[in-house]
């Protein structure tokens, strides 16, 4: 099929390129689909924009192939969009042990240890000499209810956490707000919904309970529930890994980071000069709080992330209203 693959390029026959690359899969094809993958990108120095099969070919490539081949697509990490990182792509499909003996020493090798952490494989005897993230390399017992997404061929299957048993909460009046490192750290949860789509949020700190930090916020009317660590650990790391309706996905190892910032910030952790904090510390100071989900139907659609948490042994609460829409 390589002079297939000649005409389609000389061409620039993109839906021809795009049947191939699904015929390579099907004849388990890699040395071909790798061509496709880099030759597309080349396509531009004759004027043809054929990059969306090069990054098909990418993915396709990071979750079908063999880990030699799946982790040189990571390794050239071409993509100019894609449905997620080839990081979790890869991560997604292949256990560590397929993909490691073909990755260098890289934050894309660590990464992928990360995402296969995530998926719940314990890595903790391995070594990561470039490491951006720096977490611990096994769950925390909090984190093993947590599932990752379902990448698939032409879609990732990421259904967000279900707010069913929201029963009406009667909220206090508002107090003054603070901002603090939780705050930041709350609406850095979903900072790509807000940078690079049409996201908004707003997080608050207050003396009081987190009913009355849901008030501060200028929310009058409300359903909510209180929930397990577990539970919200859940909520945070689906919102932090989204890209929202028109962000590019950053994965779930840098949610989970995102969530484990956070959550440091809220324990008040985050002063110390070590990270990540010990795993001990960070657990008696999670279950000493009170965590709780929210929403404010019927204006709140879309991807949503509307939770509360209160501090009983300080008086503090914290609250983050935050969603983003297709429109």
């Amino acid at each position: 099929m390589s002079g297939e693959l000649d005409r389609l390029l000389e061409l620039g026959d993109l839906d021809g390129l795009i049947r191939l690359i699904d015929q390579c899969c099907v004849d388990e094809s890699w040395v071909l689909l790798e061509s496709i993958a880099i030759r597309s990108r080349q396509a531009n120095e004759r004027g043809h924009q054929l990059w969306p099969a090069g990054d098909h070919a990418e993915h396709r490539l990071a979750l079908e192939s063999p880990g030699e081949f799946a982790a040189r697509a990571v390794s050239r990490d071409a993509q100019i969009f894609g449905l997620a990182p080839l990081t979790e792509v890869a991560a997604s499909s292949h256990t560590w042990g397929e993909l490691d003996p073909y990755l260098t020493a890289s934050p894309a090798r660590a990464v992928i240890a990360h995402e296969r952490v995530f998926r719940g494989e314990n890595l903790s005897d391995i070594e990561l000499e470039e490491d951006p993230l720096s977490l611990p390399l096994a769950l925390a017992e909090w984190e093993h209810s947590i599932k990752g997404s379902e990448i698939k061929k032409y879609e990732i299957v990421d259904i967000a956490p279900s707010l069913e048993g929201l029963t009406p909460l009667s909220l206090p009046s508002s107090r003054e707000i603070m901002h603090d490192s939780a705050t930041k750290a709350l609406r850095n949860l979903v900072h790509i919904w807000t940078e690079q789509s049409n996201g908004s949020s707003t997080a608050v700190r207050v003396d009081g309970d987190a009913k009355v930090a849901i008030a501060s916020l200028g929310i009058e009317e409300v359903k909510g529930r209180q929930v397990s660590t577990s539970e919200m650990w859940t909520y945070m790391t689906w919102a932090a890994s989204s890209g929202g309706a028109f962000g590019r996905r950053p994965g779930c190892a840098k949610g989970r980071f995102e969530v484990w910032w956070c959550a440091t910030a809220l324990a008040g952790l985050d002063q110390e000069d070590t990270w990540p904090p010990d795993v001990s510390d960070l657990e008696e100071a999670l279950n000493e709080m009170n965590w709780w989900i929210w929403d404010d139907e019927p204006l709140s659609k879309g991807w949503r992330l509307k939770i509360a948490i209160e501090d009983p042994i300080e008086g503090l609460s914290w609250a983050l209203n935050a969603q983003d829409q297709t429109n």
